[in-house]
């Protein structure tokens, strides 16, 4: 065991830091739980879907709603008599890393990250050979579009959504400006709309229970996300997004009819990081020359290419420079260490994962 990975377990077990785990309500278990309700998959052998089942029951009409990150965070600031605090049924851990695409693909696919292959905001693609911003659907590089590349949301995205094997009539509800892209396809299939405000997409969900014996309503929100990115976590823009939330969630609970389930979810929290606390590499910086591709990930896990007669170069020159700040781990390392879940990395993910992985070990980037 290397001295990093003991400082990691030692955090662990100081409280400083939390691992994904399947032994806990989580991401990866609750989507298991809502495709087992909804009549689609559920052949793991994942205890903590079963009590997550049992705790949200066996509805006609079960009602999800992913409040992009709306986290803890913001829950645990809110009025004792909030909706969300009232409401509050168990704390869900995210998987790892704790963004959004690898969250959102954990909800669609049932799968932790090692297996749905989204693990950064900028993923490396053999296919194209470079970095790509898979959300936006771009190379990162010059912003054009990857179908126009010759890439389809089959190639960067294998799979089909859990909600394609429903037995119930499914509706999805996504944001007009993102219900046509690819990402929403490979995440929806086809039960994507839209909707253009939250007091619209609540009143569809009123008409789509109202209309079918038997529905699975999704509701994607993103403003929460959208403003702590842009304002801050702590800012007066944000609260007035999460007052909104509770605003309709109380509205639509009570247009609803009682035996209604509403299940509300985070995909991730939120952490905003100081100017002094981000780090940038310099284009004529020693580290760029042991690249072989443009580092990928996010912000606080970044992935490096390097080729193999440089690695241990690389890692004394980034250790040398930012063990106080980052960890640095192999790949295998990651693997070992179960980041991207208890089931291992697939194929595709390995592709995607390069060599090593820097993670940061405090608020910062």
């Amino acid at each position: 065991m290397t001295s990093q990975v003991q400082e990691l377990l030692d955090g662990v077990e100081a409280g400083r830091w939390i691992l994904p785990s399947a032994e806990v309500p989580n991401t990866v278990s609750l989507a298991r739980a809502i495709s087992g309700i909804c009549g689609g998959r559920y052949d793991w052998n994942d205890p903590v879907a079963d009590e997550l089942r049992s705790l949200i029951g066996e509805p006609k009409h079960l009602v999800f709603v992913i409040a992009d990150g709306f986290g803890m965070n913001f829950v645990n600031t809110l009025p004792e008599d909030s909706f969300s605090r009232q409401n509050l049924a168990v704390e869900n851990r995210a998987v790892f890393p704790p963004i959004t695409g690898a969250n959102l693909f954990a909800l669609s696919r049932g799968e932790w990250a090692g297996q749905h292959e989204v693990i950064g905001w900028y993923i490396h693609l053999k296919e194209l050979g470079e970095r790509a911003t898979l959300f936006p659907w771009i190379r990162t590089r010059d912003g054009k579009n990857l179908s126009e590349l010759g890439l389809t949301p089959e190639i960067v995205y294998p799979d089909d959504p859990l909600v394609s094997q429903y037995d119930r009539h499914a509706m999805s509800l996504i944001p007009n400006e993102l219900v046509s892209s690819n990402p929403t396809r490979a995440l929806h299939g086809s039960t994507a709309t839209g909707y253009s405000d939250l007091s619209d997409a609540s009143t569809q969900v009123v008409g789509h229970v109202a209309e079918h014996a038997k529905t699975y309503s999704h509701l994607y929100w993103k403003n929460i996300d959208q403003a702590a990115h842009q304002f801050g976590s702590e800012s007066t823009e944000t609260a007035q997004q999460i007052s909104t939330l509770e605003s309709e969630l109380l509205k639509l609970r009570s247009e609803l009819p009682a035996d209604v389930r509403i299940v509300v979810t985070g995909d991730h929290g939120q952490s905003d990081i100081p100017d002094d606390l981000k780090f940038a590499i310099p284009v004529d910086d020693e580290l760029k020359k042991y690249f072989e591709a443009t580092p990928s990930g996010d912000n606080r896990t970044q992935i490096f290419r390097v080729s193999k007669k440089n690695r241990s170069k690389f890692v004394e020159v980034f250790q040398s420079r930012f063990s106080e700040h980052f960890f640095l781990f192999s790949s295998e390392e990651i693997t070992a260490l179960e980041l991207l879940g208890p089931d291992g990395i697939n194929q595709l993910t390995a592709g995607r994962l390069g060599d090593f992985m820097a993670i940061a070990k405090g608020e910062l980037s």
